[in-house]
């Protein structure tokens, strides 16, 4: 190819400007959408490059061997760990990472930093690059703290902030060091650094975390130096635990029924693995499927496929109309290397076109697709990704325009110029045939699998919790009820025009590992869920007993700790026959405690998400507690305003967030699978866009190659009926074909993902039907323009050419 064909290939799509819009638009669409997801693909392998020597750096990760808990490893670890392991002898670095939200006032305004404790290890493991100051300083100093220079700018207005103070509740911070901002793709994203003797951190509670196993406390990374046995630091861990408190006291009768395995299991799990790690429970770090993000990856390849498919379509088509400009060229001495080379230019043409768009396209959507994914996909947009695109573009061009140039070289010119234009064979027709097949195919899998996900994200985020969501809003506090600023904010809060009642509790909604072990008079232990509550949280939640009664203001006060509430799934669970008669028995915790009695059994409240099913779990009253949950007798709005006007009457340093609890509970437990079904969606609109489009394409030229055949048909008396079938039966034989490449790989993409939910929604066989009914009306809307013209054939105008 030279810069001749070009020019040519070039002129001649200024000449047809609907063809070449068509066919331009139709791939760019494609190559925009591959590029998304393939960066999104990108990105979700590269987590954690950054670190240096990332092969020797790992986290430590535990998992308990308690039925309650599952089998999922918890990124989070109990800090005792991290203090075995530093003694286990062997050469290892070691640093928690422990997040904390901390507000601050800064200039009159409240701010919101997310700063994360660690330990001076975590220099010399992660080695940030430090912009500005002295970060160990700041890891050492209780007041002192480094900021990312993102967080300076926005708490400031400038990265230079070394220095500058930050007046939080009741202490003053000093920025001493500012460090470069974490990539995108990390599981270890911060705002800010402190040490882990930072005053931000209550004195009880990192007496608390450091010395408590099994707690799930934060990240711990090791980074194993040279000649460091990774085996011998994790004997060394569980001995640690083994002669713990915990295994030695509190879960004695659940170490003996164990059968030898520890309590807990530990493992050392390379970083470069931990996002997408398939068997973690990750609440505090970013987390990837990687089924999911393999399956995003095959749709991507899929649509620049269909895409392609359909150019190939329509070029082909636009060949064998130009066979008579093929031969005057041959006459006049081109050869067949020029004639090759012609069509293949005006390929990679078209293709370099596309991908030029496709790449703005992709540019302009990004804002979009990012917030879809809730990820900041950094450097799409780098030289390497782009200069691989525009070379993908070429060999696309290349590789579409190969089929389109072999019907070019096999015209005979004399044929042509006599009016015998040979037509495509029929092995050409029947692999455009297969093609557009696929099309439908890829269209209708993915159509219902859409379906599928959108029904059951549906009807899981709409499921009954067992109390009326629609009243109640929820907002966090900092500080428990200890603290008398909260105490006067709960009253408050009640006297409130339109609240109809506030509790406090430590936020019902959990995901996380917060369990007890507990045992009746004569009975075995039992673990359960703990929900610490004050004596509200059962009225303002509207929650009716079982059997007894439930806490309530009128007899029960914070911190009674010789009384509990069980629901049906623990009163079941501790051996009781009925939940009346668990009412007025006396449990006690395993390890020793006051006994405490049975007041009443609570109905199984949705408590988490359908993934996991109904929990058994115990209500205490404590005062170690922060999340309000308030009932509006009112305008649920108007409370919520008055709510946050509120707030900075006692913790004036401090930022609010009130929301409904029925977008808190949608969030946490289904957010994920909402953005899955939107990408689907997405994807599966588009795909029937170009499966659409290729059909339509096939039908006109189907219509024109058997416009005879219709003509004689009618001759011999065939009516409208009878054209219209005839045209038709050849689609919907393509649908056909379609619907069994693509239903069967559907439903076990369908089963697999159901497969994860306790509880399912009826959906049986009504999305693949559904899936396939939209691409039969797809297909006939397609093609009716065809079919009507094949019905408005004249027959003497046809028998004439």
């Amino acid at each position: 190819m030279n810069l001749r064909d070009f020019r040519i290939g070039w002129r001649l799509l200024v000449k047809e400007p609907a063809y070449s819009a068509v066919v331009v638009l139709g791939l760019a669409v494609g190559i925009a959408v591959c590029f998304l997801l393939l960066g999104f693909v990108r990105h979700s392998f590269s987590y954690d490059e950054h670190v240096p020597e990332r092969e020797r750096v790992v986290q430590l990760q535990q998992r308990w061997n308690l039925a309650l808990l599952g089998n999922e490893w918890d990124t989070a670890t109990g800090l005792p760990a991290l203090e075995a392991a530093k003694a286990s002898g062997q050469p290892v670095l070691g640093t928690a990472f422990l997040n904390f939200g901390l507000n601050v006032r800064v200039d009159g305004r409240v701010r919101s930093i997310g700063v994360t404790l660690v330990d001076p290890d975590f220099e010399k493991i992660f080695a940030p690059r430090v912009l500005a100051g002295d970060l160990h300083e700041a890891l050492t100093r209780p007041e002192a703290l480094a900021l990312t220079a993102d967080t300076a700018l926005k708490v400031f207005g400038r990265a230079d902030a070394v220095g500058r103070t930050l007046q939080g509740d009741g202490r003053t911070y000093v920025v001493v060091a500012i460090v470069a901002d974490p990539p995108a793709a990390t599981t270890m994203s911060f705002g800010g650094l402190a040490g882990r003797g930072s005053a931000i951190m209550p004195t009880d509670m990192r007496a608390s975390v450091s010395g408590t196993w099994g707690r799930s406390a934060g990240r711990i990374y090791l980074k194993l130096l040279p000649g460091a046995d990774a085996d011998a630091v994790l004997d060394a861990v569980r001995r640690s635990l083994r002669a713990s408190p915990l295994v030695q006291h509190d879960y004695v009768q659940q170490v003996a029924a164990l059968g030898g395995r520890d309590l807990i299991d530990y493992r050392l799990q390379p970083i470069a693995d931990v996002y997408l790690a398939p068997d973690l429970n990750d609440l505090f770090a970013p987390h990837g499927n990687r089924q999911g993000v393999i399956g995003l990856g095959a749709v991507a390849v899929l649509v620049l496929l269909l895409a392609t498919a359909n150019y190939v379509n329509l070029a082909t088509v636009r060949t064998l109309a130009r066979q008579r400009e093929i031969a005057v060229r041959k006459v006049l001495g081109a050869s067949a290397q020029a004639v090759a080379r012609q069509f293949l230019a005006e390929s990679v043409l078209v293709c370099l076109l596309a991908t030029v768009l496709g790449l703005l396209l992709a540019w302009l959507l990004l804002p979009v697709f990012e917030d879809l994914v809730q990820r900041r996909l950094d450097g799409m947009f780098g030289p390497a990704p782009l200069a691989a695109t525009l070379a993908l573009g070429m060999l696309l061009g290349l590789a579409a325009g190969a089929y389109p140039t072999w019907s070019a070289l096999r015209v005979r010119a004399t044929a042509a110029l006599a009016g015998r234009g040979a037509g495509e064979t029929a092995r050409g027709l029947w692999i455009r045939r297969a093609l557009t097949t696929l099309q439908f195919g890829v269209a209708i899998g993915l159509t219902a699998t859409t379906l599928a996900v959108a029904w059951q994200t549906r009807y899981v985020s709409t499921l009954d919790p067992g109390f009326d969501t629609a009243p109640l809003l929820m907002f966090p506090a900092d500080n428990d009820l200890r603290d008398p600023r909260t105490q006067a904010l709960r009253d408050a809060v009640a006297r409130l025009p339109g609240v109809a009642g506030v509790a406090v509790s430590n936020l019902p909604f959990s995901v996380g590992h917060n369990i007890t072990s507990m045992r009746h008079a004569g009975g075995t232990a039992s673990d359960l869920n703990v929900y610490s509550v004050d004596p509200a949280f059962f009225d303002v939640y509207g929650v009716k007993p079982i059997a007894g009664r439930l806490y309530s203001p009128r007899f029960d006060k914070v911190n009674d700790d010789d009384r509990v509430v069980l629901n049906v799934a623990a009163a079941r669970q501790l051996g009781f026959a009925s939940p009346r008669a668990a009412v007025g028995q006396v449990v006690t915790f395993s390890g020793g405690s006051r006994p405490m009695q049975v007041v009443g059994v609570a109905p199984d409240l949705r408590q988490r998400s359908a993934r996991d099913g109904q929990q058994p779990s115990v209500f205490l009253l404590r005062d170690r507690i922060g999340g309000f949950t308030v009932r509006c007798s009112g305008d649920v709005d108007a409370v919520r305003r008055a709510i946050l006007a509120l707030w900075p009457r006692y913790f004036p340093n401090e930022g609010l967030d009130v929301v409904r609890v029925a977008t808190l509970m949608s969030d946490m437990f289904y957010a994920d699978d909402l953005r899955l079904a939107k990408l689907l969606a997405a994807s599966s609109a588009i795909a029937t866009a170009i499966a659409a489009f290729g059909i339509y394409v096939l039908a006109a030229y189907s219509v024109r190659r058997r416009e005879r055949e219709i003509v004689l048909r009618k001759l011999y008396g065939a009516g409208i009926a009878a054209i219209a079938k005839l045209v038709a039966r050849e689609f919907a034989v393509l649908v056909g074909a379609g619907a069994v490449l693509g239903l069967p790989f559907a439903w076990v993409a369908i089963q697999r993902w159901l497969g994860g939910f306790t509880e399912r929604a009826p959906i049986g066989g009504w999305t693949l039907a559904a899936a396939l009914l939209v691409a039969g009306v797809v297909a006939l809307v397609s093609t009716l323009r065809h079919a009507l013209a094949a019905v408005r054939i004249r027959p003497a105008s046809a028998l004439r050419e």
